[in-house]
């Protein structure tokens, strides 16, 4: 029986490789959205491997390196929840504020890992929520 999907989880990482503990955080939230059945979209430059720490299940947006500015990030998420009709305010986002709010700024649930103490603040300012990754505990 089809089942229509609800929810998306995007993940940013079309960005330089993350420290081991970011990948921890992602990983954590990555299986609790398949677990709780929601669509896992990874959104990635395609010039980059794929992060080997994390599965790559789910939809891969793979963006050429000159699409993985803020907005065409932004312009991508945007067109793969219209084409797959899922609400925005639904769908989560996961990305650090050091390359950008596009990705974070397009969904109704915006979670952050902190890359620096300024990502951190203006997390805090926009009131989005701060992945805490085992180093930074």
């Amino acid at each position: 029986m089809f089942r229509p999907v609800r929810r998306a989880a995007f993940f940013d990482l079309a960005h330089p490789e993350r420290p081991p503990h970011e990948d921890v955080a992602l990983q954590a939230a990555l299986e609790g959205h398949r677990a709780k059945g929601d669509l896992v979209v990874m959104v990635v430059d395609s010039l980059r491997p794929f992060p080997r720490t994390l599965p790559a299940e789910g939809i891969l947006l793979r963006l050429s390196p000159s699409a993985t500015r803020d907005m065409d990030k932004c312009t991508t998420v945007v067109e793969a929840m219209a084409r797959l009709c899922i609400d925005p305010v639904s769908c989560f986002g996961y990305g650090d504020l050091c390359t950008g709010t596009g990705l974070l700024g397009v969904v109704g649930n915006p979670r952050v890992i902190a890359c620096s103490a300024d990502s951190r603040r203006l997390a805090q300012e926009l009131s989005w929520p701060v992945i805490m990754t085992p180093s930074t505990v």
